[in-house]
């Protein structure tokens, strides 16, 4: 009898706890719904302000290629929100862009975006039935036209009769391994496709010269031109054979 009394009286004293723990559960409980109430409220209130808006946009790396341009293919401008900002995203797309080699785009928390451009390189000229157009490292064309300021053009030859894509983009590697200086002595280079004959490039140099090599070794042959001309004997201009070894032709036999 009495042990029963004792539970009696345990289970009595337990009560006031147990409905004190139920309360402190139930505020918890209320109190987390709160929070997420008020950070939605918070999210919604973000999305649809200016806070949320792309303050900036900057563009760095670029020498020929314009702003406005990279811009143009990324659809971001100051109303665009930040969580919309995919940096893999638009990476992916400018990587497409003529003239873009590779780019890196960041997100900062302060809602500015950062994209860094690497350019092409700018390897030679040709001309297509509407314009001129600058030829890059990688065989794409770029319009002269939009390129604003003549002084970012720099020296080159100018393509002809390079009809086949795979061709111009393999004349494009191969000058990319020529050095500048060698480049920029280059006038012309003509593709030579005849019946019969290996496939070669006729290269008219303004110095008066034209060079023959055959297409698959062009970035070595040429750059041992500047050795053979000083062998050139002075006044005379002719054709500099190169194909293994070289012979020079001149363009008039000197009088005996």
């Amino acid at each position: 009898m009495e042990t029963r009394q004792n539970t009696v009286r345990s289970l009595e004293d337990r009560i006031p706890y147990m409905k004190d723990q139920r309360r402190k559960k139930a505020n918890r409980r209320l109190s987390t719904i709160l929070l997420l109430f008020a950070v939605l409220i918070a999210l919604v209130v973000y999305m649809q302000t200016s806070v949320s808006d792309v303050k900036a946009v900057n563009v760095s790396g670029l020498s020929w290629l314009t702003e406005a341009y990279v811009l143009a293919e990324t659809d971001i401008d100051t109303s665009t929100k930040i969580v919309q900002v995919s940096p893999n995203g638009i990476e992916q797309e400018l990587r497409k862009v003529p003239g873009v080699k590779d780019v890196s785009v960041d997100r900062s928390w302060y809602n500015v975006v950062t994209i860094d451009v690497e350019e092409e390189k700018m390897i030679a000229y040709s001309r297509t039935d509407e314009e001129e157009v600058v030829v890059l490292a990688d065989g794409s064309l770029h319009p002269t036209g939009s390129i604003t300021d003549p002084e970012k053009l720099k020296d080159g030859p100018l393509l002809r009769e390079f009809t086949d894509a795979a061709e111009l983009e393999k004349i494009a590697s191969e000058l990319e391994q020529v050095d500048d200086a060698m480049r920029a002595r280059m006038s012309e280079i003509v593709f030579s496709k005849q019946k019969g004959e290996p496939t070669r490039y006729e290269i008219y140099m303004n110095d008066g010269n034209t060079i023959q090599t055959p297409t698959f070794k062009l970035s070595q042959t040429v750059s041992k031109y500047g050795e053979i001309y000083e062998n050139i004997p002075k006044g005379q201009r002719g054709t500099v054979v190169m194909d293994g070894g070289y012979y020079f032709v001149p363009y008039e036999k000197p009088k005996e």
